[in-house]
């Protein structure tokens, strides 16, 4: 037989079922049923029910109310808690003499302890993170020379005057990039049993394909896949075809890619002057880059769908380009990225 004369712990409850069970053993008791018995039937301490009916006399019905606990006062004051959180944001550990680079646990406890002179051990320190709003993030990898006043005056000023004269001409705006697309590239995650690496069978072969690109916000995008680094013929090969293809003039806006500033192709650009604009990007920026995009989500293809050893890989590239190609409500997407949006901003799109 159960014994109730413990009875369980009501406060293991959720809130909800809490506050109902107190009201329910309140208007038992004040219907005539004595506490002992009400006790016994909902399966709680005699104590418990008594402390419900002096709360109940003391403040009505309201004191029945299930409330969380408010747990114990935190170790830093509301000012020190901003303060904390302005530097998390706005430094990196390097700018504090900390001899790394990553916000961790570790780092973040020793800079309370050196800057508010409290001790606290790492499990505190993330209940106070996630408390100000902040979480584990994989940080976005920058040059150490990429010059940030460069890019802000870049996205604010130039770019918006480049595009000012591209409407003026009537000028088709694009964007250039190149990538390598490697058969053995990295692998993506997927879900197994805990303990159990899953295991995923390469071919052991190293097959690549180099593509190089252009697409505007308009959702155009042209390509060409070849097998070759990018050298100045090819690239200027690739200029003339999408010259060929164009009517009309075009901005077309990359980086300092050898091939890009390769005398031969100064040469091919002052010629084509007349119709072909060209505006280099900031220097090691290529995320201010639109078009870096259109190779996340080509590899991201292959994370989802490898390429199988009997295969063609050459030809998987080049449909899955096609693919991007023709689906322009994809392409216009990819200058949706918030370090792009300077673009759409500067089009007042």
């Amino acid at each position: 037989m159960m014994r109730l004369d413990r009875g369980r712990d009501a406060r293991s409850l959720d809130h909800a079922t809490l506050e109902e069970l107190r009201r329910l053993g309140v208007r038992r008791v004040l219907a005539g049923e004595k506490q002992v018995a009400v006790a016994a039937s909902l399966e709680i301490h005699r104590d418990t029910v008594r402390k419900w009916i002096g709360w109940y006399r003391a403040g009505g019905e309201k004191e029945l109310a299930s409330t969380r606990a408010t747990g114990r006062p935190p170790k830093l004051t509301g000012r020190q808690m901003k303060q904390l959180r302005r530097i998390i944001i706005g430094k990196n550990p390097l700018q504090l003499n900390f001899g790394v680079a990553l916000w961790t646990l570790p780092v973040i406890r020793d800079l309370v302890q050196k800057k508010f002179g409290m001790v606290l051990h790492d499990t505190t320190v993330g209940r106070m993170l996630h408390r100000l709003g902040l979480t584990v993030q994989k940080p976005t990898r920058r040059a150490f020379r990429r010059d940030e006043e460069e890019c802000l005056l870049w996205a604010t000023k130039v770019f918006p005057s480049i595009v000012r004269k591209a409407k003026r001409k009537q000028a088709t705006l694009l964007f250039e990039d190149e990538t390598g697309v490697h058969e053995d590239g990295p692998i993506g995650t997927t879900w197994g049993a805990r303990g159990e690496t899953p295991v995923v069978r390469a071919t052991g072969t190293r097959r690549r394909i180099n593509v190089v690109s252009v697409i505007s916000p308009r959702g155009r995008l042209w390509f060409r896949c070849y097998k070759e680094r990018l050298n100045a013929p090819r690239f200027i090969d690739f200029l003339r075809a999408m010259l060929h293809d164009i009517r009309g003039k075009i901005v077309l806006v990359l980086d300092k890619h050898p091939a890009h500033v390769a005398a031969a192709t100064r040469r091919f650009m002052k010629r084509n002057a007349r119709r072909l604009s060209i505006h280099w990007l900031p220097g090691y920026a290529p995320d201010m880059n639109p078009d870096e995009h259109v190779w996340a989500h080509l590899k991201g293809m292959f994370l989802r769908d490898p390429v199988h050893e009997d295969e063609d890989f050459d030809k998987s590239v080049g449909l899955s380009m096609n693919y991007i190609q023709r689906d322009r409500k994809l392409v216009r997407s990819f200058f949706d990225h918030p370090e792009v949006a300077y673009v759409k901003h500067a089009l007042a799109w």
